[in-house]
């Protein structure tokens, strides 16, 4: 990473993507017991979707018209897209069906999958998964208070999607950087009860996302005891015959795959002023439960004082920019110091913004 800064002598923060970790990475989700869909929103930058892609990952959940009409862009219609946002616009369904095949759609209420029946060409065979709501309690962000259906509720949405000739699957999610894998048998048990109050085929089962990343502080069970909950699962559920087992990897995939390098603005005491904040690749940080592994970078002379706690502030006007949690550096940083941020290649380049003039950071491919 120093000899980045030194070629660059960038003024603006630096985003670094590691094709080898997105490589290893997604050779680990090939042993998903079916089909793995990269969450496009999580981090869309095209090397990032080329590099999954030619490792493996030719399957995407889109949640957007700009996704879609992305995907396509590098792909073709080699890739596989699964439109799984729960609401969407009259016309986004319209233009991804028509213009670019989309078949399979997610919902959670009659009038989405009315809409979705409305809009799209019926004269291919459709797939509506039903999103099931399920308790998150184990998940760093709970995702069942804006999407998804009751049991109940579900259970009424695939009979009436059944009713309507269309092929019907259940999905779920439980919750972004779920660190414990019984969560998914819970939710694959809960599914399990609501495929049987439905009693109507179910074509898809799709698990969703949640699987995490190896942040400092948690210690997340390897990927494969995720698996084995939802093979235990899937043997519980009555699935039509060749029925398509799916999964939404994000955070899990890309990760460890994103370092942002940051200057030092201004020292003030124990409180640093970086040139990035929670506007730009950091916004994930503003969450206190949030951390990353730090290591200060100088040209020069090494640091060599001992480690303090600072607090980290961005560049923008607004006080509630910064962060939840705090940076442990050597006590001797200073001005114009460098400060390596790893494992932010989840939702960094996805979510940042040029808000108050403060521009994008540059981004390096890194060999590999």
């Amino acid at each position: 990473m120093e000899e980045i800064i030194e070629d660059l002598a960038p003024s603006e923060p630096v985003f670094c993507i590691d094709p080898f970790e997105l490589r290893a990475s997604a050779a680990r989700f090939m042993n998903f017991p079916g089909r793995p869909l990269y969450a496009v929103k999580c981090n869309p930058h095209p090397f990032v979707l080329e590099t999954l892609f030619d490792a493996g990952i030719r399957d995407f959940d889109v949640a957007s018209l700009g996704e879609i009409e992305l995907v396509e862009s590098l792909f073709g219609k080699a890739a596989g897209q699964f439109f799984n946002n729960p609401a969407k616009t009259r016309p986004a369904i319209r233009k991804a069906s028509e213009l670019h095949g989309i078949r399979f759609y997610t919902a959670d209420c009659i009038e989405e999958v009315e809409k979705i029946l409305q809009e799209a060409d019926l004269s291919d065979e459709l797939i509506i998964a039903v999103r099931l709501a399920t308790p998150g309690k184990d998940a760093r962000y709970v995702l069942s208070t804006k999407f998804g259906a009751s049991a109940d509720e579900a259970a009424r949405i695939l009979q009436h999607v059944h009713a309507r000739g269309v092929k019907a699957g259940i999905s779920f999610h439980v919750g972004s950087q779920c660190l414990s894998p019984g969560a998914f048998g819970t939710a694959m048990t809960l599914a399990g009860k609501v495929a049987r109050k439905a009693d109507v085929p179910i074509s898809v089962l799709n698990v969703g996302g949640g699987f995490p990343a190896p942040y400092p502080g948690d210690s997340p069970a390897s990927l494969q005891h995720y698996f084995s909950h939802v093979i235990h699962g899937r043997q519980k559920l009555a699935l039509a015959p060749g029925y398509m087992l799916l999964c939404e990897p994000g955070r899990s995939l890309v990760a460890t795959s994103g370092t942002v390098l940051l200057q030092v603005v201004v020292r003030r005491g124990n409180s640093l002023y970086l040139n990035d904040g929670i506007f730009g690749t950091l916004q994930e940080l503003g969450h206190p439960k949030e951390s990353r592994p730090v290591r200060l970078l100088r040209n020069g002379d090494r640091p060599e004082k001992r480690p303090a706690e600072f607090k980290i502030y961005g560049p923008t006007c607004d006080s509630n920019d910064v962060l939840g949690a705090s940076f442990t550096l050597p006590d001797d940083v200073q001005e114009g110091d460098w400060v390596e941020v790893g494992m932010m290649g989840a939702y960094s380049l996805a979510m940042r913004t040029e808000f108050n003039g403060f521009h994008a950071s540059n981004v390096v491919r890194l060999t590999g």
